[in-house]
């Protein structure tokens, strides 16, 4: 026994004089240019929102979510190069359409430099094509005490072509007392790749659930249905933001160890492009 003791004691001194504080040196990193831009031909306006991404060592504390308004920003394509300008009001540097339009099927570019000399880049293709949706329906349905809608949205897939598509809904409103109609984003987003399922046609469908506790005051109820057919980038950062939240909210996301998609070379963030439908299902 007190040989199994004496060995004991042994190993403890031995563990404790083997222990020492480490030094590791981290790797060095700098904040890099985040930007998201998404651009259709019939937006009026052209809008990038530039941030700054925090990189996992740095010890200086960024505020990943405000815009950085002292960058440069050009769009460029076949037809030249325009600059955008940044908009204290929005947030955003904007450029309108009417001096540069979104033309279908074109390849555009985006081109940051911040004041730090980083530059950032990003290519989308706009699609060619507008997909019109053929039918939405709306079925409201009673559960646990309250309601939602369930809203449903059919079209036909562009034959030929490797698409990829979204579907979102604004909710609107007005109540019998006043003349304003109120209109809220559903945040649904649905996603549909035709891969393997060319020039079918898709059912995609999504859930709302109404914030008003009634609608029997409402005098007019309507849903605005949009249907995106998207470039590829569009899609896949999308993808990425599903998969990493479940719901498909999870934006902006500046963090650099978070695993999203991101077309951006020099730095982080999406440049995407879509044509985009839509059809109005009114309720009342």
């Amino acid at each position: 026994m007190m040989r199994l003791f004496f060995i004991l004691l042994i190993n403890c001194f031995l563990f404790l004089s083997c222990t020492k504080e480490a030094k590791v040196k981290l790797p060095e990193a700098k904040p890099l240019p985040v930007m998201y831009s998404y651009i259709c031909p019939i937006d009026s306006v052209i809008r990038l929102k530039l941030m700054s991404s925090s990189p996992l060592f740095s010890s200086n504390q960024i505020a990943v979510l405000a815009a950085v308004s002292d960058g440069d920003v050009k769009i460029s394509s076949a037809q030249g190069t325009a600059q955008l300008i940044f908009n204290q009001n929005t947030g955003y540097y904007e450029l309108k359409t009417n001096a540069y339009p979104i033309m279908p099927g074109q390849v555009y570019k985006m081109t940051v430099t911040t004041s730090n000399g980083d530059v950032a880049t990003a290519e989308t293709q706009v699609p060619l094509t507008t997909v019109s949706i053929n039918a939405v329906t709306v079925e409201t349905v009673a559960a646990n005490y309250s309601t939602y809608d369930h809203i449903k949205v059919s079209f036909t897939d562009e034959l030929g072509r490797l698409n990829y598509y979204r579907i979102a809904a604004l909710h609107a409103y007005a109540y019998t007392s006043q003349a304003d109609t109120i209109a809220n984003d559903t945040r649904i987003i649905k996603l549909y790749s035709d891969l393997n399922h060319d020039g079918e046609n898709v059912s995609l469908d999504g859930r709302f659930d109404p914030t008003s506790d009634s609608t029997q005051y409402y005098s007019t109820e309507y849903y605005d249905v949009f249907l995106y057919n998207c470039s590829e980038s569009y899609y896949k950062f999308y993808k990425s933001l599903e998969n990493d939240s479940g719901s498909g909210i999870s934006f902006p996301p500046p963090a650099e160890p978070t695993l999203m998609y991101s077309n951006v070379k020099g730095g982080f963030g999406c440049f995407g492009a879509y044509t985009r439908s839509v059809l109005r299902y009114k309720k009342k």
